[in-house]
């Protein structure tokens, strides 16, 4: 385990802020990456060794990785780091018509959100795109999309995935148990009477 560094508090961060303390970590990385280290000695190689390593997932709760990798929050109009569905179209269950994002299209708009030269131009990048620079994205092998893992904390273990199951996707209708012998027709669920499960 390597500890980065501890970001004093009472609050987090700002977006612009994030990224002036994952600069120096960068820095290190990059160096890992090009060059590796050499250490003069460790405890099962006396003689040293040339290390190298690579950061591949970000593993946070979600507010933190938006903010890490450079996207917009969770509750924004571009809400997901996987797919280009808007807010308005958070009903939409047919995956098959998300617009995946990729990492070629990350790096271009968050490079242009770097250069933008007013914070006017970098507003506008942010509201079509969802995106900002992140340090992150100086490393070369580091990918956005594929390297943000979606947060299972609050998916899983605080029941975020239990309450769409039951609230949003109608899955919490109570029906009558049967011996198996007769088939059931279940209510249908909320979202599929507002058209959600469209072809």
């Amino acid at each position: 385990m390597f500890l980065v560094g501890i970001i004093p508090g009472p609050h987090e961060p700002s977006l612009e802020q994030i990224n002036h303390l994952l600069a120096p970590l960068v820095d290190d990385l990059l160096r890992f990456w090009h060059t590796g280290v050499r250490y003069t000695r460790t405890h099962l190689f006396r003689q040293g060794r040339l290390t190298r390593c690579v950061v591949i997932p970000v593993v946070c709760d979600v507010p933190a990785a938006r903010q890490m990798s450079g996207f917009s929050s969770h509750s924004a109009m571009l809400f997901c780091s996987v797919c280009n569905l808007r807010k308005n179209q958070i009903e939409n269950l047919n995956y098959r018509r998300w617009t995946r994002r990729t990492s070629a299209e990350h790096r271009k708009y968050a490079e242009q959100w770097r250069d933008s030269e007013t914070r006017d131009a970098q507003d506008d990048i942010f509201d079509n795109h969802g995106l900002r620079w992140s340090e992150l994205l100086r490393l070369p092998y580091w990918d956005p999309i594929n390297f943000t893992v979606i947060d299972t904390m609050h998916a899983l273990f605080l029941g975020n995935l239990k309450r769409h199951c039951r609230r949003v996707f109608g899955m919490d209708i109570d029906i009558a148990d049967g011996d198996g012998s007769q088939q059931e027709v279940a209510p249908k669920a909320p979202l599929e009477k507002r058209g959600c499960f469209e072809s």
